[in-house]
């Protein structure tokens, strides 16, 4: 799969969550991420599961400010708390789960090599760059965050204390900032800076199919954007 279909599918759906702000369109998108993230393989349930965890504490503060403000009080442990207000804090609530869920589940089929090997041919190199640099930084920082806990537990030193955790934090930083200087001289003899199209030694397959895919995901989202607007 091409990795702008994903990319192409995971916007589509959250522009058409948000816009049409339908309590069953939510849960209708939040329940294919649901079964997607269960079924497609473990990066997609741990996509599936950050979305949910990120979606608690935006429940929360919705109750918080909508459910005391309602016009239908119907209890008052601490604070007033309303129907229509719970209602309120509800959809809510899950609509920023659909987008968040649907979101990241569809983002998590996206393969980070494909896309920038794709996003050579189509945009400017050093924008590329500066992209595929955001999508590696965590995945490098995971990366070295194990190295220097091994280098540390094979000195014999206690990696489960949360103050070895915080010894970690300043060679990561260093590491990091050495590592993105490491890169950038081969980077200026490679010429990105320079102008003029590039070419990749392994394209990335964009089946017609794919490409007709993508246009009707965004058509289907331009339309849901005119009917919530009318």
């Amino acid at each position: 799969m091409n990795p702008l279909t994903p990319l192409v599918a995971a916007a589509c759906a959250i522009v058409t969550v948000m816009v049409l702000h339908n309590p069953w369109v939510s849960a209708a998108f939040l329940l294919g991420a649901v079964v997607l993230g269960l079924l497609a393989g473990r990066r997609h349930r741990r996509a599936l599961v950050a979305g949910l965890v990120m979606s608690v504490p935006a429940l929360v503060s919705y109750g918080l400010i909508y459910a005391p403000f309602g016009d239908h009080e119907i209890a008052r442990p601490l604070i007033p708390v309303t129907s229509d207000g719970l209602a309120v804090a509800g959809d809510l609530g899950l609509r920023f789960a659909a987008m968040t869920c649907a979101g990241l589940v569809l983002a998590s089929f996206v393969d980070a090599d494909a896309l920038m090997r794709t996003l050579q041919l189509r945009i400017p190199a050093p924008l590329v760059y500066m992209t595929g640099s955001v999508v590696r930084l965590l995945p490098m920082a995971q990366q070295r965050w194990r190295t220097i806990r091994q280098v540390q537990a094979s000195r014999g030193v206690d990696v489960t204390t949360w103050r070895s955790r915080g010894s970690v934090v300043l060679p990561l930083i260093v590491g990091l900032i050495n590592d993105a200087a490491t890169r950038s001289r081969p980077l200026q003899r490679t010429g990105i800076g320079e102008p003029g199209p590039r070419t990749v030694l392994v394209a990335v397959p964009d089946r017609p199919a794919e490409r007709v895919g993508r246009w009707v995901l965004v058509l289907v989202a331009v339309a849901a954007v005119v009917t919530a607007v009318l």
